[in-house]
């Protein structure tokens, strides 16, 4: 049983920082990603493991290890699987970090389910998403959740594998957007009347880069219902990316939409918190 340790401020994984290289940078366009069985996807949900989430003890797993050695095997050369073999956690406008699941994750984990955040009936983004286990965890108290994360890859062989795993009927509660945050925003924001937003956004480990506070702040503002929040779990700061905690709370006041509560702190290993953001 592979299981998350929800308590684990002084791992050497808390300490760990991502591994970048510098690309010159194409953004990919937003788009809707649809199911589709393969034999790769087959291949893949045969590896799932049971994993312990805070009030979803049965919650299933893909260990990401699994996925790489399968596309190798199935000499699949995707970017993540490029990245992947390359030691790369990030490589910008090409990879995003997205088959990794960051400490940040377990702390909101445990924050929402402490807090006994209801969300039954609700409408959930898991912005980021990667393995998609905050939105998955959000799918098993009854919410809809849609899944955005920029690597079509990695919704295809991660996000959507770990919530067929747990149930394939939640995929009636699920969408998956791939692509850059602007232009997601952008996708379905002027679609979306003011009941149809998000009454929450879930956010992990998405403020290594100053230079997307912009784009990120667009989702906030465009997506979220003006009764809405935003949960956001990040570091204080990202050595040799940039962005941390501290930046974003300089963005956020300069633009005077949002207004944030800093409602977690770990002060051992890596510093990390935990923000509540709402309109003004």
């Amino acid at each position: 049983m592979f299981k998350f340790n929800f308590s684990a401020d002084n791992t050497a994984e808390a300490e760990e920082q991502p591994k970048v290289i510098q690309t010159e940078e194409t953004w990919e366009k937003s788009k809707q990603i649809q199911f589709k069985d393969s034999s790769i996807l087959q291949d893949i949900l045969k590896n799932a493991s049971t994993i312990n989430l805070p009030n979803y003890p049965d919650c299933k797993y893909i260990d990401p290890s699994e996925i790489v050695d399968i596309l190798q095997d199935s000499e699949n050369e995707t970017p993540v699987l490029k990245a992947e073999q390359n030691h790369l956690d990030l490589i910008p406008a090409v990879y995003e970090g997205g088959l990794k699941i960051w400490e940040c994750t377990y702390d909101l984990l445990s924050y929402l389910s402490s807090e006994k955040i209801q969300l039954e009936g609700l409408k959930v983004l898991d912005l980021g998403c990667g393995s998609g286990i905050l939105g998955i965890y959000s799918l098993s108290l009854g919410a809809t959740c849609y899944f955005q994360d920029y690597n079509e890859d990695v919704l295809q062989y991660f996000t959507i594998p770990n919530v067929l795993v747990n149930n394939k009927g939640l995929l009636e509660r699920s969408k998956f957007y791939s692509g850059d945050w602007e232009s997601f925003a952008n996708l379905i924001g002027d679609s979306l009347t003011e009941d149809e937003k998000f009454d929450y956004i879930f956010t992990s480990e998405t403020l290594y880069n100053v230079q997307s506070y912009p784009k990120i702040h667009k989702v906030f503002k465009l997506l979220l219902k003006k009764s809405g929040k935003i949960y956001l779990a990040a570091k204080s700061f990202y050595f040799g990316v940039g962005g941390g905690i501290p930046y974003f709370k300089e963005y956020l006041d300069k633009n005077k939409v949002f207004k944030y509560l800093t409602v977690s702190e770990h002060s051992s290993g890596v510093k990390r918190a935990i923000l509540e953001i709402k309109f003004i």
